[in-house]
């Protein structure tokens, strides 16, 4: 189920279980699995929102875990991956799109992230509706502002981001900068050994 759901393997470690405790809104998250009954049955989901590198994706992604660990079928992937596949697969483009909303939960990771020409922004449309006429919950992550969400700057924009708004709840994920965090620890080991010193781990 992992192996299906995930498009990528690291997310496999994105679990309650191995959370350093930094991110503030990690209680939502596991309320949503606790919760998940009502969550799946009132078609509720979530739009994780805020700086790059707070910790999004991998909240989505302990969510994710955590369902399929009751064997509830999750699928993790982005707009970049679908707007690739649905390129790809030109015949088949509903059964995909269909495909992707039979999963109970979607998450779709980096929102706002892909191409934003008008073909790109048809097949985002078509996916964010489709998921709407499922009836079935939608996780999304994003480095866009709820202000970027409720002013978009055209039509095809204003489409896509009402859709959203209307399907998931927004939650200000307002965590450390982990990937600089870690980025400044593994600077900060490499200057050790280029001074000849050695790390002990």
């Amino acid at each position: 189920m992992k192996r299906r759901g995930f498009t990528d393997l690291a997310m496999r470690e994105w679990t309650f279980a191995n959370d350093n405790g930094k991110c503030p809104q990690m209680m939502k998250a596991k309320n949503y699995v606790e919760r998940w009954e009502q969550m799946s049955g009132g078609n509720y989901g979530l739009l994780l929102w805020g700086q790059v590198g707070t910790g999004k994706s991998y909240l989505a992604g302990c969510i994710a875990n955590a369902l399929m660990e009751r064997e509830i079928p999750v699928c993790m992937t982005n707009f970049a991956l679908i707007l690739n596949d649905l390129a790809a697969s030109f015949k088949d483009r509903n059964e995909y799109i269909s495909r992707l909303c039979s999963f109970p939960l979607l998450i779709l990771d980096d929102f706002g992230m892909e191409r934003g020409t008008e073909y790109g922004l048809e097949q985002v449309y078509n996916v964010i509706d489709s998921r709407y006429r499922s009836k079935k919950p939608l996780i999304v992550t994003t480095n866009l502002t709820l202000e970027d969400l409720q002013h978009p700057e055209d039509t095809a924009h204003a489409r896509i981001y009402d859709r959203l708004l209307e399907m998931c709840y927004p939650v200000c994920v307002t965590g450390e900068n982990f990937r600089k965090a870690t980025a400044q620890a593994k600077m900060k080991r490499l200057k050790t050994l280029l001074n000849g010193k050695e790390i002990y781990l």
